[in-house]
């Protein structure tokens, strides 16, 4: 759906900022290292800046065509064929990603009502590192639900001019 797209790169541009926030944290250490100090807790906070780019590009690099896929079964078949395990493989994966979303949302709020806090130099709670992947797995289900009303209605999900994705 066309008012799903925006969301789509707010999430990459979001992701490329977490790893900006990455290549920062990691210069910003080796500055500090060469004046005898240190960051506190940045090697910390550069794995939660992973995780959140990890997680928020899931739904952009779906929407791109960037996901990696096993084509070698895909391309023996027949076009009809190929719709109809494109179909499966989606409604596959928007279960599990339903599941991953559902649990993740879970894992948050738990953080949030024991307040776990993590065991670096800096007490962080939980629940801040943690949004993104929830986010990032909720609007994938969102995704993965546009695919697949996509290619019920015969209509292209992924962007067009977007490069073709790996397959092997």
């Amino acid at each position: 759906m066309k008012p799903l797209k925006p969301l789509y790169g707010f999430c990459g541009l979001l992701s490329g900022v977490f790893m900006v926030l990455i290549c920062v944290l990691v210069v910003t250490q080796i500055i500090a290292r060469l004046f005898g100090t240190m960051v506190p807790s940045s090697d910390e906070l550069a794995g939660y800046a992973m995780a959140s780019s990890g997680f928020l590009g899931l739904p952009y690099a779906l929407h791109r065509g960037a996901h990696i896929r096993v084509s070698l079964l895909f391309k023996a078949l027949s076009e009809r064929g190929q719709h109809l395990l494109e179909i499966a493989s989606t409604l596959v994966g928007l279960v599990i990603v339903a599941y991953l979303a559902w649990f993740t949302a879970l894992f948050v709020h738990e953080s949030y009502v024991f307040g776990e806090v993590s065991s670096g130099l800096l007490p962080i709670p939980m629940w801040m590192p943690q949004v993104p992947m929830a986010l990032g797995t909720a609007v994938l289900v969102v995704a993965m639900l546009d695919r697949l009303v996509s290619l019920l209605t015969d209509r292209s999900f992924e962007v067009a001019d977007a490069q073709p994705a790996l397959s092997e």
